[in-house]
């Protein structure tokens, strides 16, 4: 199957005037997601993520039900824990996914826009995220996320948001899908951090179908930089139709 390339050039002049999904990583409730929309799909999603050392934690609801075979709706709803509240209201976000592939195709590729509403007078934010999914052997797959944001509104950082994702996967049959996940945040084109000042986090994660279209996902993120986490631990339910 041969991609319309004309589709392909449109993303570098996207990525110029557009920016998406804003950093996470106080308490990273963040996935490293694919391009793929199937027809159909609808699902509905529950995370948290706790970090031990803080005692902070956030936990968000998300639903996403599919348009047509190429273009996907999800909406977000996060609270967070503040000195105000267990449950005080981080952000609300809205992501439309534009699916490039075909169903097969070894590599798939894709863009998302988001928009994020964010409370406690913090600015909003609007971005552009390229995604890239690669089939390989013996159930293995990996991708790579960029992501850029853009702020607006009072105390927003000047530049673009700069953050990449990539994961490594395999799907053992009738079993598990295991394997690692890494996140990355450099700071803005106006100001790109030194290295300990940057955000990297590493860590394994699997996921274990429950049967009836339910499951459920384990991650432990490890801290690479002075800047990072220590340590956050992650939980995903997800229920799809």
């Amino acid at each position: 199957m041969i991609m319309n390339w004309n589709r392909f050039q449109t993303i570098p002049v996207l990525f110029l005037l557009l920016a998406i999904a804003g950093p996470s990583f106080a308490q990273n409730t963040g996935g490293v997601f694919g391009p793929r929309v199937d027809e159909g799909h609808k699902l509905v999603q529950y995370r948290v993520t706790l970090d031990p050392d803080t005692d902070g934690w956030a936990q968000r609801l998300h639903y996403e039900e599919s348009l047509n075979g190429d273009f996907m709706l999800r909406g977000v709803v996060q609270t967070r824990k503040t000195a105000d509240s267990d449950m005080d209201f981080d952000y609300f976000q809205g992501e439309l996914f534009w699916d490039f592939s075909e169903d097969g195709d070894a590599w798939q590729t894709g863009l998302r826009f988001d928009a994020r509403i964010r409370g406690d007078d913090r600015p909003d934010q609007f971005g552009l995220n390229w995604m890239n999914h690669w089939n390989l052997a013996n159930g293995i797959t990996t991708r790579f996320l960029v992501l850029t944001v853009v702020q607006t509104g009072d105390n927003a950082v000047d530049g673009v948001i700069l953050q990449t994702r990539g994961s490594l996967y395999r799907r053992f049959e009738n079993g598990p899908l295991l394997g690692f996940e890494l996140y990355n945040s450099y700071g803005t084109t106006e100001d790109i951090r030194d290295f300990d000042d940057q955000t990297h986090q590493l860590g394994p994660g699997g996921s274990f179908s429950l049967g009836g279209g339910r499951a459920f996902y384990a991650n432990v993120l490890f801290g690479l930089t002075d800047a990072s986490p220590d340590t956050e631990l992650r939980l995903w339910l997800t229920a799809r139709f």
